[in-house]
């Protein structure tokens, strides 16, 4: 019995020493996951700047929003007060891109065409180039003033 209790051990050692894995090369691609473009996502109606001077919107003009999808297309909706209620005013498409350092963001009505007779183009209702900082994205709609958005 003894010496079974000295065999045992030896035993064990040289049935576990190391075993080399053999690992086989993986044939699968890995895609890189591209980070999405900062102004995707609904940006809310914050302030606005007249020369400098900060002010806020009411809370039914904040209820208003830019949502911008990644394939360049996205939507605008904004709220207005109407009989003391806010509601629904009004909603445009919009077409977005990024060129040099600002957003090129355009609204306009349908597909931005018309099929009546004859066939007229709806152009463009607006057109604004923006900026993000600080996670604020600021559109200049006048010669001093400024909207500013903000993500929820």
């Amino acid at each position: 019995m003894k010496r079974l209790w000295l065999i045992l051990p030896l035993l064990f050692f040289f049935s576990c020493e190391d075993k080399k894995e053999i690992i086989e090369p993986i044939d699968e691609v890995i895609e890189l996951i591209e980070a999405s473009d900062p102004i995707i996502g609904k940006w809310y109606y914050r302030n606005y700047s007249i020369s400098n001077e900060i002010h806020y919107f009411d809370n039914c003009t904040q209820k208003g929003y830019f949502e911008f999808l990644e394939e360049g297309v996205g939507s605008y909706v904004t709220y207005k007060i109407n009989n003391l209620k806010c509601t629904l005013y009004d909603s445009m498409n919009v077409k977005w891109s990024f060129q040099d350092t600002v957003y090129s963001i355009q609204t306009f009505y349908g597909d931005g065409t018309s099929s009546g007779f004859p066939p007229r183009q709806v152009g463009v209702i607006y057109q604004y180039y923006g900026t993000i900082s600080d996670s604020i994205l600021s559109l200049p709609v006048g010669w001093n003033d400024i909207f500013n958005f903000k993500q929820k």
